[in-house]
């Protein structure tokens, strides 16, 4: 009878371990769970079907003052960010080919590059719920800046990554315009080199608080803002948003 109970308390062992390597067909995206010192997140995108991994995205979002995702930057302008790109890429092609999302090295990248980053987010991804579908056509990471420079010297921007049509993350940050401070408008704040006397916190906090609500909403028009640019759509955010979402709809139009 010990024996039996053995038996089956592994075969239901195993029959757990084939459905958690067998994940549901769709989409999955997983994203470091704050900013690096650095000022740049990790974000990862599966898609399965037929309960295999058929692709994967490993990109970079950033703190730094105007920038695109990490891929497009590589696109654009080569050099190290290039270079990040052909090994990201290495790692994601194992993944596919390989269905192992427990690897910690990738033949072919050099050893000074770390894949654990890539692979912790894929395993959290697969651990997750499938993205729901969501009204955009088209997925990807999507940049846009203000028209204009608002009353604080600062050129407003959006990055907004969207999984399945639907928004899953939103940075919204600033290219300032003044000498003798950080470009960014996000890694000023954090410095405390941008002072503001908000009883909600500092900017950075707030603009946190205006990018999650953009995920929530999924569209920057369900966020109502008033005739002075705020919104009291958005709980502790007190400043103006208009330009954040002005430009994140501006983003948006290449994934309608």
């Amino acid at each position: 009878m010990k024996k039996l109970v053995i038996l089956i308390a592994l075969a239901v062992c195993m029959a757990a371990v084939v459905t958690a390597q067998t994940p549901r067909d769709g989409f999955y995206f997983a994203q470091d769970a704050a900013y690096a010192a650095n000022g740049m997140k990790n974000q990862v995108v599966l898609q399965v079907q037929g309960g295999r991994i058929t692709s994967a995205n490993w990109n970079i979002v950033s703190y730094q003052a105007g920038a695109a995702d990490l891929k497009a930057v590589a696109a654009r302008t080569g050099g190290a960010a290039a270079t990040w790109a052909n090994n990201a890429k290495l790692a994601e092609d194992f993944l596919v080919s390989s269905q192992n999302a427990n690897a910690t090295s990738v033949s072919g990248a050099p050893a000074n590059f770390s894949v654990e980053p890539f692979f912790s987010l894929v395993r959290r991804a697969l651990a997750a719920a499938p993205v729901a579908r969501g009204a955009y056509t088209k997925d990807g990471w999507y940049y846009a800046e203000a028209t204009a420079v608002d009353t604080y010297q600062t050129r407003n921007t959006a990055l907004v990554t969207v999984v399945n049509g639907t928004i899953v993350d939103a940075l919204w940050n600033g290219i300032l315009q003044m000498q003798g401070v950080n470009p960014s408008k996000m890694l000023t704040s954090i410095a405390n080199g941008y002072p503001m006397p908000a009883p909600q916190g500092a900017w950075h906090i707030q603009a946190a608080r205006a990018s999650q609500a953009l995920v929530t909403a999924g569209d920057p028009s369900r966020i109502a803002v008033k005739a002075n640019q705020t919104t009291d759509a958005v709980s502790g955010c007190t400043i103006m948003v208009k330009d954040f979402l002005d430009s994140a709809t501006r983003a948006l139009q290449a994934a309608r």
